[in-house]
């Protein structure tokens, strides 16, 4: 079921790096949709969402095992998928990565352990990754992302690793804990991937339950690590969702076990939270930051079942 907001919510962003100015950055929710069950508009644990040029939103709606498309204002446009191993098929699609100009879209589809590609329609185009340790291979793996290249870096959580792979899929290189060749720093569980566009590249990882960003190059050299929690703030610690806007490069984190997006600078300085819009985020699982339209970032707020999107403000 649609839930529209009856006016505009204006939400605070707080300021809790210690020793800033007290200062607002505000949103204005766009609208908030969805609502447990099978049908249209309505999600079984969205973990993840993706929006292309035109604003329309790609949702993993893993307990569907299905991808649901909503237009611009939250509506049903299409939807593909189902429980099962064949090609265009799902079991626990995990995260969603789009080509910005293409449009085609990327399923770490979890449980099979693979990576299927789609057009913006849900035609079925290739897939790559089966189970193992090899190169290529996956294990669980949780999340994915793309370069200004079209490379593609996977998350291969069960295997401590990232993996890169080219445009068409074929391995190019690890790093991590279990890397057979060791390049770069150990890895515990990365559950969470993200490119930033600075300068030559860069690659964040976020490792559960240590909670910890880790800043590599795009060929996997460590250049910075920080703590997702603030100094002094113990609070609960789980797999979450790290996403970067390509403009200022702000990082923003899915704090599923907290029920909010904290932000970081592209340094790792703390730069507030964000809690809900129409109702108060539930372990909220993904998100997606677009600047084609000013700063809008859509939420998948897995444990209310809904999509909800907001425009940044200033």
């Amino acid at each position: 079921m649609r839930k529209r907001a009856l006016q505009a919510a204006v939400l605070v962003l707080a300021l809790w790096a210690a020793g800033r100015a007290a200062a607002e950055t505000t949103f204005e929710l766009l609208y908030s949709v969805g609502g447990f069950g099978i049908g249209r508009q309505s999600f079984d644990r969205p973990v993840d969402v993706v929006e292309d040029r035109e604003e329309n939103v790609y949702v993993v709606d893993q307990g569907n095992n299905r991808i649901q498309v909503l237009d611009r204002r939250g509506t049903f446009l299409r939807e593909w998928g189902g429980r099962g191993f064949t090609p265009g098929l799902f079991d626990k699609p995990s995260a969603i990565a789009i080509e910005p100009v293409a449009g085609s879209l990327f399923v770490v589809d979890r449980l099979n352990h693979r990576v299927q590609k789609f057009d913006p329609n849900g035609r079925f185009l290739m897939s790559f990754g089966r189970l193992g340790s090899g190169d290529g291979d996956f294990n669980r793996p949780m999340d994915i992302a793309l370069d200004r290249k079209g490379n593609i870096f996977v998350a291969d959580t069960g295997n401590n690793r990232i993996e890169k792979f080219d445009p068409s899929g074929k391995f190019i290189l690890e790093w991590g804990k279990y890397a057979r060749r060791r390049r770069g720093a150990e890895l515990t569980n990365p559950v969470s991937i993200a490119y930033s566009d600075e300068g030559f590249g860069y690659i964040y990882v976020l490792t559960s339950p240590e909670c910890v960003v880790q800043k590599y190059d795009i060929d996997g050299v460590l250049v910075k690590t920080w703590p997702m929690r603030p100094k002094g703030e113990s609070a609960l610690c789980g797999p979450s969702r790290i996403r970067i806007e390509p403009r200022k490069y702000t990082v923003y984190i899915a704090d599923t076990e907290n029920n909010r997006l904290i932000l970081f600078d592209k340094e790792g300085e703390p730069l507030g939270e964000l809690r809900g819009g129409k109702v108060p985020l539930k372990k909220p699982g993904g998100l997606f930051v677009n600047i084609s339209f000013g700063e809008n970032v859509v939420v998948a707020d897995t444990g209310n079942h809904l999509i909800q999107k907001f425009r940044r403000e200033r």
